[in-house]
């Protein structure tokens, strides 16, 4: 697929002239140049014109020029075959930015020192989408057979490798790269980057649930203690044994859950933006992990996947799996159509890399501020501190201090 790459409307227009691919279905037949073989290659050709019909120093530079490509492309060759590498994290997950270590095993079979060896195509790939080496050895001794200990640092979410990773080598003189795809590999789950979160999301405790953990008073849950009857207290939940004792009417106090069942959209378009979506992904992950450790009863809706998290370990994982398997150019979904009466948070972005966070109770409530709130985080913002600070009463609290 041809990639046009286009200079942005507000450089000049020289510069847009400069960087712009006019002949993008020409490049097919010029892509061999791209390896510092193929203008060796060009050079002989130059070389043997020049001795033949020139002077006679062609042929001498043509098969100077002969030596050092055989020289270039046979050594690489053999180096990729008489070895046998494996790569394999210590962990099968961790986040963005988190350092990682993985254990690269390397089986030398010939009694020659091998040099230059890579990996490439596990972790991450350049501007252009070509891989870029994960690991790379100065020398491998003969007859050897070691693991080396290597400190990786994803930057990306994902499950990786997304392609097939290959074994590379360009010694000595880096003019050709021979590849050849790797046998054993095994897979790195890459999660978003988490922000702590303050406080707790303002419409909790708003609406009487069967779901949920808590003390606040109650008809259901467990028992907590007694009080005097108020009018429009249920007969049936009248302590007769305590009124009989008292001379009045004592009715039994259970804890009602503190929190309501939530909705959770997160916008998966990318708007043509990749830094715009990872920033909506990070905090969605940080919003979510902090409705997890608050046991909040959570439906996400993931793009167009979803998911309900259980308040354990496992759908942890499940949520935080679901997030890295996003896309990295995004995939498109609708929000509008989820609308109902349960108590929701919308994740949405731009192309800027604003991110739009709305909080919708149809419960209303003086904690929830109102039937709808919306939070905005800038371009510019820094995550942590913004998501720090997420919920209004915890601004307001940083304020009044």
């Amino acid at each position: 697929m041809a990639i046009v790459h286009a200079a942005p409307d507000e450089q000049g227009w020289l510069s847009r002239l400069m960087t712009t691919d006019f002949c993008p279905w020409a490049n097919r037949f010029v892509y061999w140049l791209k390896e510092p073989v193929g203008w060796f290659a060009l050079a002989t050709a130059v070389s043997v014109m020049i001795g033949l019909y020139f002077s006679p120093i062609g042929w001498t530079l043509a098969a100077s020029l002969t030596a050092i490509m055989l020289t270039g492309m046979a050594w690489p060759w053999v180096a990729v075959r008489v070895t046998q590498c494996t790569l394999k994290p210590e962990t099968d997950a961790v986040h963005e930015d988190i350092p990682c270590k993985m254990v690269m095993s390397v089986r030398n079979r010939i009694p020659i020192p091998v040099w230059g060896l890579a990996i490439e195509g596990y972790l991450d790939c350049d501007a252009d989408g070509n891989a870029k080496p994960t690991v790379a050895l100065a020398c491998v001794p003969p007859f050897c057979t070691a693991d080396y200990l290597v400190d990786v640092t994803p930057s990306l979410r994902g499950h990786y490798p997304t392609s097939k990773p290959q074994v590379t080598c360009s010694f000595p003189f880096g003019i050709w790269t021979a590849r050849r795809p790797m046998k054993e590999i095994q897979p790195l789950t890459v999660w978003p980057k988490l922000f702590a979160i303050r406080g707790v999301l303002p419409i909790i405790g708003q609406t009487n649930s069967d779901q949920g953990e808590g003390s606040r008073g109650g008809r259901s849950g467990d028992f907590v203690g007694v009080r005097e009857f108020r009018r429009g207290d249920s007969a049936k939940h009248v302590n007769w044994i305590a009124s009989a004792r008292s001379d009045s009417l004592i009715v039994t106090e259970r804890g009602g859950p503190q929190s309501v069942t939530l909705d959770v959209s997160i916008d998966t378009n990318s708007h043509g933006n990749r830094e715009s979506l990872a920033r909506r992904i990070r905090v969605a992950a940080s919003v979510l992990s902090s409705l997890h450790q608050s046991r909040i009863t959570t439906r996400a809706w993931v793009g167009n996947m979803r998911l309900t998290c259980k308040h354990d370990a496992h759908g942890r994982r499940q949520m935080l799996d679901a997030l890295a398997s996003v896309p990295v150019d995004g995939e498109s979904c609708e929000l509008d159509q989820r609308i109902s009466s349960h108590a929701s948070v919308t994740i949405s972005g731009t192309s800027t890399g604003c991110v739009f966070i709305l909080i919708a109770n149809p419960m209303g409530g003086r904690r929830a501020g109102g039937v709808v709130r919306e939070i905005m985080i800038g371009p510019r913002d820094d995550l942590a501190a913004a998501t720090s600070t997420l919920w209004k009463e915890v601004r307001d609290a940083d304020v009044a201090a």
